[in-house]
């Protein structure tokens, strides 16, 4: 091996269509097109026998073609990743099937047909160049000079092991390169938002390369408005990203790839928005009485709010992968050590008055080591593989009352403290594929998982009245925990002709349990899924247009939610859960100038026997819930594209896009009452991305949600308010960036 092996797409020179089908989202693949977006090559060098570029993805963790991949899978490309503006999960869930993200209060639920986050813990496994992402809340960060992002759909509890119920996310970083290449992006957009982002990549000695890669982003106007006079607007503040990759040949069968990344989050960048006012319910359970005097507003990107708020998360990870060739097989270890710090201080009742604050603090280290080996054996490719976790945690949490609410006789402050949350997780693992004949393979592997937790938290109430101080324990817990589990999955697939494919396969999936310190409340216990799905792959005139299809059921056992038994909440596991559903994916070049693509998914999802307590209805009492849809699973979701590409005569070439992207009614509270959804919608965002001939100067004029379109991304249910909590997505905003290449 030597450096020229890592380089990636951005390296590949092309013919003018070839360029052009990457430009607006194609890459030519010998079996499939990725199911309609783009999808970025790993090996440059793959190709059929007829010369058409072979798309190869590494995310069943060996490299293979993406048309062999017996599951729905889907492979954004750098460059366009670059040319929709494509910087952070929540612009990545309107070009990826089924995927959806909503940020609320710093937390980042992504969920993959219906499921995701829950009590911080990731329902879809999110990993950054092999390295598993072990907090919802950090997978946000340092999402920066990505290659490629390959977002797999259905539980992965084998390769990836517990907390990938509803599939993976991985992000693929741009490697270094064995020439040089550096390039220099500013931006500009309404909210004052300026950008900054530079790249340099080349080598250091004939077996040594290194890329570092750095922006900044500063949104200086808010864009949600504070109606209190005096008051700052929220959504405003900095973003900043480094990483630097060195890679090495150290022999000619052991290579290095050494990897620091950090990114700091700074400012007024959370915000919590009354969606629905329901303040008549203080009257019915002795609430707040004060609230009913308070300023509030339900209007989409306002609120009224005594108190702007802040919050700074900073996150550290040190990567040491390396691979070694023992002829037989391949060696690979996976080394990390990751620091993730969130603070954020904000107003819990979002009103004029000041009545709840909220100053929260948690800090996490995570310590991870993973060996693969890997090889193949006539007509067997086989994977055995050692994974091991420890993540410490530490979380204090202030809740201020500064007038006295809720029975308490003067101000008082609660306070939840954790000093410990040590959770360590051990697993081994086995894969295989059999080619049974040139056109039909088998496929399967196994996981043994071994959990342990060690929890101790207290929480006590501290009230104040004058000359003394009360103190109260509301609950004082250790927790030592324990919990395994062995995953399967199973798998076969038949190529139906050279381009085109059938596949069936069943997958299990572990979600581990855990324990809400601010509860007080008993541990909930581990969720388990078993997954089926049926689908097609298939590509066409010589690769220029694309079809996949895929039919999926679910069966939940032990399904984790937060329940309310009066006005406390709980979380425990409901029992069962269902979900059934169909993807169906397309793309094709139209013409030399025209592409098209999109997707569809039918979505049904419902609850088993749960009985649950509304905080927001209480008069309805204990309802039983058989049937409700889950959280955060549209019926239908679309997502729809058309890129045009021309010549200009002044010199240069114009790329044209537009994309749509439409959710059905998404309900956020299991009531599935109409004020705990977001009703349908549709989000428009165009590109217009122009390149130099010499290909050194490239702009990009854009409009994200070009119809201002209001929608919910995040919604709770407090009854100590009296309303429905919640976060808005980004109203429009219009940009320009201008990128100069020093090397490409």
């Amino acid at each position: 091996m030597n450096i020229q092996t890592l380089e990636k797409d951005n390296n590949v020179k092309s013919s003018q269509s070839n360029s052009f089908f990457r430009r607006v989202g194609v890459t030519i693949v010998g079996v499939n097109i990725s199911s309609g977006v783009s999808a970025a090559v790993d090996e440059v060098d793959k190709t059929s026998a007829d010369g058409i570029e072979v798309v190869v993805v590494t995310a069943l963790k060996r490299s293979q073609s993406i048309g062999d991949v017996p599951a729905s899978i889907s492979s954004i490309g750098g460059q366009d990743l670059k040319d929709k503006g494509i910087a952070e999960m929540s612009d990545l869930q309107f070009i990826v099937p089924s995927l959806h993200f909503g940020g609320f209060l710093g937390s980042q639920n992504i969920s993959i047909r219906g499921i995701g986050e829950f009590n911080g813990e990731p329902g879809v496994a999110v990993s950054l160049d092999g390295i598993y992402q072990a907090k919802a809340t950090s997978a946000q960060l340092s999402q920066l000079d990505i290659e490629r992002i390959e977002v797999l759909r259905g539980p992965q509890g084998t390769l990836y092991g517990r907390n990938s119920n509803g599939g993976a996310v991985n992000f693929v970083s741009a490697a270094p390169t064995s020439e040089p290449e550096s390039y220099l992006k500013l931006g500009y957009a309404d909210f004052d938002e300026m950008s900054v982002e530079g790249v340099y990549s080349g080598p250091i000695t004939d077996t040594t390369a290194i890329r570092i890669a750095a922006n900044y982003r500063n949104i200086g106007e808010g864009w949600v408005e504070n109606q209190t006079a005096g008051g700052g607007d929220l959504m405003e503040g900095s973003f900043t990203n480094f990483r630097i990759r060195l890679v090495s040949e150290l022999t000619d069968s052991l290579s290095v790839d050494l990897m620091y990344a950090r990114s700091e989050i700074d400012g007024r960048l959370d915000h919590y928005a009354w969606i629905t006012d329901n303040r008549e319910i203080i009257a019915f359970q002795g609430g707040v009485p004060q609230l009913a005097d308070a300023q509030v507003t339900t209007e989409p990107w306002k609120v009224n709010t005594d108190f702007d708020g802040d919050a700074t998360r900073t996150f550290d990870l040190y990567g040491l992968t390396a691979d070694w060739d023992l002829s037989f097989a391949t060696l690979r270890s996976i080394t990390s050590y990751q620091e993730f710090q969130n603070g954020k201080v904000d107003d819990r009742d979002s009103t004029d008055l000041s009545i709840f604050l909220a100053d929260e603090y948690d800090e996490t280290q995570s310590l991870s080591q993973e060996f693969n080996l890997s090889g193949n054996a006539e007509s067997v490719d086989w994977l055995v593989g050692l994974f091991y976790a420890d993540d410490e945690n530490q979380r204090n949490s202030y809740f201020g009352f500064p007038q006295p609410v809720l029975g308490f006789p003067a101000p008082a402050v609660l306070e939840n403290i954790r000093p410990t949350y040590d959770s360590t997780s051990t697993a081994v693992f086995v894969d295989a594929t059999w080619n049974i004949t040139d056109k039909t393979r088998i496929s399967g592997g196994v996981r043994r998982t071994e959990d342990e937790l060690v929890d101790a938290h207290t929480s006590e109430i501290f009230i104040y009245v004058p000359d003394k101080l009360s103190v109260g324990v509301a609950c004082d817990q250790q927790e030592n925990l324990d919990w395994s589990a062995t995953t399967y999955r199973a798998s076969v697939q038949h190529d139906t002709s050279d381009n085109s494919n059938i596949y069936a396969n069943y997958s299990e999936g572990y979600k581990a349990g855990g324990v809400v310190p601010s509860e007080c409340s008993e541990p909930y216990n581990p969720e388990f899924v078993d997954a089926f799905e049926i689908g097609y792959k298939g590509s066409f005139a010589g690769g220029r247009s694309s079809l996949s299809a895929a039919l999926f059921y679910y069966d939940y056992t032990d399904f984790q939610v937060a329940q309310i038994i009066g006005l406390a909440s709980a979380t425990v596991n409901a029992g069962d859960a269902e979900v059934t559903g169909a993807e169906f994916e397309m793309s094709t070049a139209l013409s030399q100038s025209w592409h098209l693509n999109g997707s569809v998914t039918l979505l049904d999802t419902e609850y088993g026997d749960f009985i649950n307590t509304d905080g927001m209805q209480p008069q309805l009492g204990a309802q039983q819930l058989k049937g409700n849809r889950l959280n955060g699973s549209p019926k239908t979701s679309v997502n729809f594209g058309l890129a045009y590409n021309t010549a200009l005569s002044v010199g240069g070439s114009l790329t044209l896009r537009g994309d749509v992207a439409y959710r059905s009614r998404t309900y956020f509270r299991e009531f599935n009452d109409k004020d705990d959804s977001q009703e349908a919608y549709a989000v428009v965002n165009l590109n217009a991305v122009w390149e130099s001939d010499d290909s050194l100067w490239g702009g990009r004029l854009f409009a994200k949600n070009l119809t201002n379109e209001d929608y919910v991304v995040g919604l709770v249910g407090s009854s100590a308010n009296g309303g429905r909590m919640g976060s808005w997505g980004a109203p429009r905003q219009v940009g320009v960036e201008l990128t100069y290449w020093w090397a490409k």
